[in-house]
């Protein structure tokens, strides 16, 4: 009988405030299974490349702002192993520079009766050819990912995609693979779709039920952020989203919260500094201060364990009081990843940010002078945006005290009210992605304003290249050893200037 994990039910965690007084969590126990309860199956997952036409970042900015772990992978390789399934490798072929070729060949040494292969919509074709690579070799092959929560069925068009995951992989796989390995048909797999089947959607799992992903076998070496020194690592200490800003696409498991406890968040930081000596980890929660309490009795008890590393988190500018921000400073927090995506008020109530300037000044001061550095993460190119209304971001980003930002280009992803809006306004193909997914587009979806891309690259020149830039972009450099991803970036804006950014 096929056993699943206990799914999670509320969006509250559970205890009170004694759990800082309580033992670092210590790495969870390697799951030991007597030789004849070992599974057979060869099970590969794959990240492959996610470079395509449809990113949001503009091609200076996206060649250079590194390659990170692919977090979701880990944890479906963790529960594999705690399902018996030891036969597991991860290919994550931008960290290991391979191409699709490359891939195919490491497939075919491999062996593989079974391969996963996570993607989002944009990455689709990145996806689509390890799919391809992965069937030459014989195995099975399941597509997963945020994307195919919005198009699952369609995928199938694929003919190298055996089945397509929709929702929680870390159930679904190992339930697929012991269907497999016992030569039974794979339907009744809630989360699975097949030719024949639909299972729906497979939902949200604790992860404190599942254990920290595993990262053995990675080419940790080759991980690195524009913003990070090496060796670095990545972390996710909740999941889950209440918010409904109008360019965000939404998992089924992104709609609940659930949140690790202190002392197994703080236990993997340990971790990953003991046995793979890095330097700053990143949390890459939706919103990492959204239980503000939790965060408090986070950062007491990395003082208590007296753990020396780095970390940065997201969060909104609306959960940042003083009192919290003095806390995260003084337990190594250095940096703060601010969704402030606009300056202008009409567009910021479009994008259901629930946000203002007043609030967006006053969070990113507050971290400044806390000691926390500001990361800005800003869009432009909004449907109908103004050149008046782009000045009014540009001005904001470059007034308040934000150490680096990133400006993207409006892009109405799959299932979000941006892409509804779009459409209606005629800026979009009602059915371009449909046809994305099926490999009819060789162009990009259209910009919602004809000069999109000139405007990111204006206001990265415009925030990055001024004078007031220099000192914060030397600490950088010297900080993180990331001086030559850092100046070819610079040189690279530098060389895009256009006489036409007078117009703005």
């Amino acid at each position: 009988m096929r056993k699943s994990l206990p799914v999670i039910s509320t969006g509250t965690p559970s205890g009170g405030g004694g759990g800082c007084g309580t033992a670092v969590a210590v790495a969870p126990a390697k799951t030991t299974l007597p030789r004849w309860k070992q599974r057979k199956l060869r099970i590969a997952l794959v990240r492959h490349h996610d470079l395509c036409l449809n990113t949001r970042q503009i091609t200076q900015i996206q060649k250079r702002a590194g390659v990170l772990p692919h977090l979701g992978l880990g944890y479906i390789h963790t529960a594999l192993k705690t399902a018996g399934f030891h036969n597991v490798i991860q290919v994550d072929t931008p960290a290991m520079g391979l191409d699709s070729e490359g891939l195919r060949r490491l497939l075919a040494d491999f062996g593989p009766d079974l391969v996963g292969v996570s993607t989002t919509t944009p990455g689709l074709p990145g996806a689509v050819e390890a799919c391809q690579a992965a069937k030459s070799t014989g195995a099975k092959v399941i597509l997963g990912g945020p994307h195919t929560e919005v198009y699952a069925r369609e995928n199938l068009f694929h003919e190298s995609i055996d089945y397509v995951g929709v929702g929680e992989g870390i159930t679904i796989m190992p339930e697929l693979a012991e269907a497999l390995e016992q030569g039974e048909k794979p339907d009744g797999i809630r989360g699975l779709v097949t030719r024949d089947h639909d299972g729906g959607a497979a939902p949200m799992v604790n992860l404190e039920d599942v254990g920290w992903p595993e990262r053995e076998g990675l080419p940790m070496d080759s991980y690195y952020s524009i913003m990070a020194p090496r060796p670095f690592a990545t972390m996710i200490s909740s999941r889950g989203c209440p918010f409904k800003c109008s360019f965000c696409f939404k998992q089924a498991v992104d709609k609940k919260s659930m949140y690790r406890t202190p002392e197994d968040v703080v236990g993997e930081m340990a971790e990953l500094k003991r046995r793979h000596g890095v330097k700053e980890i990143m949390f890459y929660d939706d919103v990492f201060t959204l239980h503000r309490g939790r965060v408090r009795e986070i950062c007491a008890l990395i003082g208590e364990s007296g753990l020396k590393v780095r970390w940065e988190a997201p969060t909104r500018v609306d959960l940042v009081p003083e009192p919290l921000l003095t806390a995260m400073a003084g337990a190594g927090c250095v940096r703060l990843r601010f969704g402030i995506e606009h300056g202008d008020p009409d567009i910021l109530a479009r994008m259901r940010k629930e946000s203002d300037v007043a609030k967006i000044e006053r969070a990113v001061t507050s971290a400044h002078e806390a000691g926390i550095k500001g990361f800005g993460y800003f869009i432009v190119g909004w449907l109908d945006e103004s050149p008046e209304q782009f000045r009014r971001t540009l001005d904001l980003a470059c007034r308040i005290p934000l150490d680096y930002a990133s400006f993207y280009t409006a892009t109405p992803l799959p299932g979000t009210p941006l892409h509804t809006e779009s459409v209606a306004a005629g800026r979009i193909p009602a059915d371009y992605w449909d046809r994305f997914v099926r490999g009819e587009f060789d162009a990009r979806i259209g910009y919602l304003v004809p000069d999109a891309q000139r405007r990111a690259q204006i206001a990265y020149r415009r925030f990055f290249l001024r004078r007031e830039m220099v000192k914060p972009l030397v600490s950088h450099m010297a900080t993180t050893g990331q001086w030559r991803n850092t100046l070819d970036g610079l040189r690279s804006l530098a060389r895009s200037t256009s006489n036409t950014d007078r117009d703005f």
